[in-house]
């Protein structure tokens, strides 16, 4: 695959402060293990999101209150706060979301590795938290939506992506999958919550318990994951990309390994290369060891590059079961 990465050094402006697990150390720490093992090229410098790609997506209210926050350093949540450049350097992740969405639709590279922050999922319409400020796989789904007719959106990220799911809940033109740690913060994501009106069945989520490793995960990919995006036929993959389901990560209770994150994704791209010509978008979303967070980036562009990683074994899990009651008349899974 053609790979390509989008960064700019300007996303180390954004410090939260030195108690916060969203910190440019984790930036600094992949840059730098990609560097470390010759695979920091084809790096794509990004501009900030434009308002109107902003407001695609997100009340054009809760932008104004969120631009007056950061001028006055007023923290969106108790994990969420700001400084007067918060809301220029979260536009300027959301810019690259959209590079790299524009990169693999224009044909470019094959695969693009956003490697952002301030990370996304979280900021729904009107509202943000969880670290996040402006949805920048949502602004990147709704510009692609402007040129293609359906994408999937595979959110691997231990929290539930609340705010993608809000954005796209009624939406036919859009998949999203989500595997999340349950219960954990933000504390939505059940099977029941399946979309709405015309986006009936197309919003997936897989709640898993603490505990859960490579041999559940693995079963998740085969029977749900696969099966439903070969079924919808996506003209892109986008992943929000978190890696704090690593068995490291100081914030949740998973047990995924670095290795597992380089099969997984050689799923993903062997999945596209079927029906979607092999078209993948990633953005950083969380992981917060930095070991743990560079070691599974750097399998991931190894996956990207033909490396072929260990098969798990697989292990069976009630949730599977859940998915199919709830969404057979949809989806043949």
């Amino acid at each position: 695959m053609r790979v390509g990465f989008v960064y700019s050094g300007r996303y180390l402006e954004h410090n939260p402060g030195t108690w916060h697990p969203e910190s440019p150390a984790r930036l600094t720490a992949i840059t730098g293990k990609l560097k470390d093992e010759g695979l920091w090229e084809n790096v794509h410098e990004p501009e900030p999101a434009k308002m109107r790609e902003i407001l695609a997506v997100h009340d054009e209210s809760y932008v104004r209150w969120l631009m007056e926050m950061c001028r006055n350093r007023i923290p969106v949540d108790s994990d969420t706060p700001t400084a007067e450049n918060t809301f220029e350097i979260a536009a300027l992740s959301a810019g690259g979301a959209l590079l790299a969405g524009r990169l693999v639709e224009s044909g470019e590279v094959d695969f693009a590795f956003a490697l952002i922050r301030p990370p996304g999922h979280h900021a729904g319409r009107s509202s943000g938290g969880g670290f996040c400020y402006l949805n920048n796989i949502a602004i990147m789904t709704r510009d692609l939506l402007r040129r293609v007719g359906r994408v999937l959106i595979f959110d691997f990220d231990a929290h539930h992506g609340n705010g993608t799911q809000e954005i796209f809940y009624k939406d036919p033109e859009v998949l999203y999958i989500s595997v999340h740690q349950s219960p954990l913060y933000p504390g939505t994501g059940k099977v029941e919550e399946i979309g709405e009106g015309e986006g009936r069945g197309f919003n997936i989520n897989i709640p898993v318990p603490p505990g859960t490793g490579d041999e559940e995960y693995a079963t998740i990919v085969d029977e749900i994951l696969i099966p439903v995006a070969v079924q919808f036929e996506p003209e892109i993959i986008a992943v929000s990309a978190g890696f704090d389901a690593h068995a490291r990560d100081p914030l949740t209770q998973l047990e995924l390994s670095g290795g597992f994150y380089g099969w997984m994704a050689g799923k993903i791209f062997e999945t596209a290369e079927r029906i979607c010509g092999g078209r993948v978008v990633f953005l950083l979303e969380g992981g917060y060891d930095l070991r743990g967070l560079s070691e599974s980036v750097v399998n991931v562009v190894r996956a990207a590059k033909g490396k072929r990683f260990a098969e798990p074994a697989r292990r069976r899990l009630g949730i599977v079961e859940k998915i199919r009651s709830a969404l057979s008349w949809k989806w043949r899974i």
